[in-house]
């Protein structure tokens, strides 16, 4: 064997070997960037909706656990999703609202206010900033929201170079990171997004999620984001913005929080909807149709999801028109979403706990998520 030979022989084999340590590296960083699974098959499954969304309800998990989109479809016509990460603090709405308007052209947008509704702590929950912000596709997006949300002391730990100080210890939990992982890949290989962001555990809520009180909040840096929202939406041209309170179980807004943001949207010409006072005549009733003190489960999800694309397709004018091939996508969207709140369903009687997501749709149902 010549040296040439020899010698390209020895810089394939380095080069075959580099591409595999890069491979096991990048392996690695999906594997230990850990965060809530919903989370990244809502952030990503809005990617493969086509601009086919007539509604997107934006906010933190109550937009995924309290509103279930396929449902809304076969109800009412209209196509949605829920655009919901877990505890997201209000500070990342706008970035939220601006990824969606890089893949879609909604005839309304919906904010769930839960996210501008706490003590100012809330903003600054590294791990709630990262379940966003690591998890989109915006590279321009994701920079202008940490200079806007993330505190100044903070914003390296949010830079590539900082990855495995931000997310070595999650290989501690290998069960939440291979769940995140098997979604990561789910969303990748899958066409499209069957639950349309909803999420939910099979269970009832306690007597003790019934019995704590909590209260809202609406601070001076609250206010704040809520005007620079209001700002960047007409800043866009959006004149259908509709921002809401969903209920949670015995949580009610406050009459004169009410007051304050009805006046507060309605002098930007938009309008605040507070529906924590629409339990009854929804029909929701206490612990049975949640399974926290904060969101529905399934039975509750089903009756809020009716009664509130009901008051949408009364007020709005949201319902497009989509070609044959969306239509068939979102029936099929429909008939999974129904065989998995079937699931859910049987599983609250024994009160399981078994969490549906997106990724339930593609694992045999036997393989239970917690």
């Amino acid at each position: 064997m010549s040296d040439g030979h020899k010698k390209s022989k020895t810089i394939l084999g380095c080069l075959g070997f580099s591409a595999a340590l890069i491979l096991v590296f990048l392996a690695l960083c999906m594997f230990l960037k850990m965060t809530e699974p919903v989370n990244v098959a809502s952030l990503q499954g809005i990617y493969k909706e086509k601009d086919t969304l007539d509604v997107v309800v934006i906010g933190a998990s109550e937009a995924y656990a309290n509103y279930c989109a396929p449902l809304a479809y076969e109800q009412y016509g209209y196509t949605s999703y829920s655009y919901g990460v877990s505890g997201v603090p209000g500070s990342l709405y706008q970035s939220m609202l601006k990824e969606v308007l890089s893949a879609q052209k909604p005839k309304l947008v919906v904010f769930e206010m839960n996210g501008l509704l706490q003590k100012d702590y809330y903003y600054d929950r590294q791990g709630n900033l990262h379940g966003y912000l690591d998890n989109i596709d915006g590279k321009e997006n994701r920079a202008e929201a940490i200079e806007y949300a993330v505190a100044d002391e903070n914003k390296d730990d949010f830079k590539l170079s900082h990855f495995l100080d931000v997310y070595h210890n999650n290989w501690q939990d290998p069960g939440k990171s291979f769940a995140t992982l098997y979604t990561r890949i789910g969303m990748l290989v899958e066409p499209r997004s069957n639950l349309k962001g909803y999420a939910t555990f099979a269970k009832t809520a306690s007597t003790k999620d019934a019995d704590e009180v909590k209260h809202n909040y609406f601070t001076d840096k609250s206010k704040g984001i809520f005007t620079d929202l209001m700002e960047y939406c007409k800043s866009e041209g959006l004149t259908n913005v509709l921002f809401v309170r969903f209920p949670h179980q015995n949580k009610d807004t406050e009459p004169e929080l009410v007051a304050e943001l009805t006046d507060m949207a309605s002098s930007h010409g938009y309008k605040f909807v507070d529906f924590s006072y629409s339990k009854d005549e929804a029909g929701i009733v206490k612990i049975e149709d949640y399974y926290n003190d904060e969101h529905f489960n399934v039975r509750g999800a089903r009756k809020f999801t009716n009664y509130f694309g009901n008051y949408l397709v009364s007020n709005y004018d949201i319902v497009g028109e989509h070609s044959a091939e969306t239509k068939e996508n979102w029936q099929k969207a429909v008939d999974n979403t129904n065989d998995i709140l079937n699931r859910a369903e049987a599983d609250i009687s024994d009160n399981l706990g078994t969490y549906y997501y997106e990724l339930s749709v593609y694992l045999p149902e036997w393989f239970m998520v917690r």
